[in-house]
């Protein structure tokens, strides 16, 4: 073999082996690329993973006990300081509260668990106008018991008339659909907030 002809397969082998090692990291950057879309695409919520159909009663049943039990507690609590406070501040306190562990729950679940924190914007504009909501709720809370209403008859009238109206407003602004029994079990919650608001103080 001449030597043209040696530095001619010297370049030729060269050249495989660029293209060889070309073609490797263009495999490998497109491995990786494709790796992070199908795991961007498919990272979800660890725990709190958006559903379009409810779980197994015993599911949710356990979370949504100790969330009415929550619910007992803030209303008890608020009655028992409405007559130290003022209803605005007793109600701003009450968020500052409610966001101070809001916000140690998400630290920990974003940076301790690695979380999913997702979001768009609709979902942060809902989240606004029900912070706006449940502020005004608290402050009208901290009013009514203020006034000297016993906590067995503003409780039930406060939580009852928000299932009975979160309901009418479910069936007509999301088109949630009850069957006739729940709605006869709203008609019977109507019942037991007039009779327990007509209860006289004798009575009790």
């Amino acid at each position: 073999m001449t030597s043209p002809q040696i530095s001619g397969a010297l370049s030729e082998l060269r050249r495989l082996r660029s293209e060889s090692m070309e073609g490797g990291v263009a495999g490998e950057k497109t491995r990786l690329i494709g790796h992070l879309q199908t795991s961007t695409a498919s990272e979800a919520p660890l725990m709190f993973a958006p559903a379009t159909e409810p779980p197994p009663l015993m599911v949710w049943l356990v979370p949504a006990l100790i969330c009415s039990l929550c619910y007992a507690l803030y209303n008890i609590f608020i009655k028992k300081g409405s007559a130290s406070i003022h209803p605005i501040l007793g109600g701003v306190i009450l968020q500052i509260v409610a966001a101070l562990l809001g916000a140690l729950i998400c630290g920990y679940l974003g940076f301790g668990l690695e979380e999913t924190m997702f979001y768009d914007g609709k979902g942060i504009t809902w989240a606004i106008l029900a912070g706006l909501a449940v502020g005004a709720a608290e402050i009208l809370s901290f009013l009514v018991n203020g006034m000297g209403v016993p906590a067995v008859k503003s409780i039930p009238v406060i939580i009852g008339g928000s299932v009975m109206i979160g309901t009418i407003i479910g069936r007509i602004f999301l088109a949630e659909v009850l069957s006739p029994s729940g709605w006869f079990g709203v008609i019977l919650i109507a019942i037991g907030i007039t009779l327990v608001g007509m209860e006289s103080e004798g009575e009790m």
